[in-house]
């Protein structure tokens, strides 16, 4: 959902962090619904429909940005019907030389994007060109999706270079332990066990993945992650919100993370091309 407010709506990153705020301050206060546990979905659509709406005057805006000045940006989800697969579903703002384009409504990529199993229903997107499908939570397998930014820099833009790579995470994960079966398994099903581990351990395995592949180039890939503190807060968690700022804030005052993020604006502001596109995933999507 930021990635939506940054990158298609625009939205300053103080205006992003005031909506999102009160976002899932109003989505999780909702009341829970069902013997899952869900929250209503129909809230979820409400509060993106009215941020869409407040931002660019109608609730109906469509992914697709073709401005000149368009910022090129997508977010991940996974067709309900093909977990197992592992095969992202990306909804993107600009139109991709090699994978269709799905040019859904704004809040409707948002909604797919975060329909979290444990948390939201699916949601089911048809339009001109492309058949009905239910679409879940892109975090089942793509929490971190640094491999298909990667990806998606070669096709778009294959003629380039790139000067580094940022990658910022949202808190690392606590260890997992799983119980012995004969046990755990009377409490939850396998299926769910199993997407849940997939889910916490997904992010770190992809960022150990990334830099070693990219270890040989220096000042080229960075990556910012909260170390301690964040393995307690869950997404419906709204009212942790001044836990997440401490925790970020002693995070970011470490001396070591300090000098990274002064390595960073530094490769950012210098440009240099250290790496063509056309090389960016060879290796790491294999």
């Amino acid at each position: 959902i930021i990635a939506l407010m940054l990158g298609r709506l625009r939205m300053s990153i103080n205006d992003v962090i005031d909506c999102y705020d009160q976002l899932t301050k109003t989505l999780f206060k909702a009341t829970q619904v069902g013997r899952d546990g869900k929250f209503n979905h129909k809230v979820l659509e409400k509060v993106i429909k009215d941020v869409v709406k407040h931002q660019v005057g109608t609730d109906e805006e469509r992914m697709l940005d073709t401005r000149d000045n368009a910022c090129k940006a997508f977010v991940c989800s996974r067709a309900a019907q093909d977990l197992p697969a592992g095969i992202p579903q990306l909804f993107r703002t600009y139109q991709s030389p090699e994978a269709k384009t799905y040019n859904c409504m704004i809040w409707e990529a948002a909604r797919a994007t975060s329909a979290a199993p444990k948390f939201f229903e699916g949601i089911s997107i048809a339009g001109p060109g492309y058949p009905n499908q239910s679409y879940v939570d892109g975090g089942l397998g793509r929490n971190n999706p640094t491999k298909q930014i990667l990806e998606e820099a070669r096709l778009i833009f294959p003629d380039r270079h790139v000067a580094c790579v940022i990658s910022i995470g949202t808190g690392k994960p606590s260890t997992i332990f799983i119980p012995k079966p004969s046990f755990f398994q009377r409490i939850l099903p396998s299926e769910l066990i199993r997407n849940t581990i997939a889910i916490a351990t997904d992010c770190e395995a992809i960022e150990q993945e990334v830099a070693k592949h990219f270890r040989s180039v220096s000042d080229f890939y960075y990556r910012f992650n909260v170390e301690q503190g964040m393995q307690s807060i869950g997404l419906a968690d709204f009212d942790k919100m001044e836990n997440v700022v401490a925790h970020t804030d002693q995070y970011i005052r470490g001396e070591e993370v300090k000098q990274r993020f002064a390595n960073a604006v530094s490769a950012l502001c210098r440009r240099r091309s250290l790496i063509p596109t056309t090389h960016l995933s060879m290796a790491i999507l294999s």
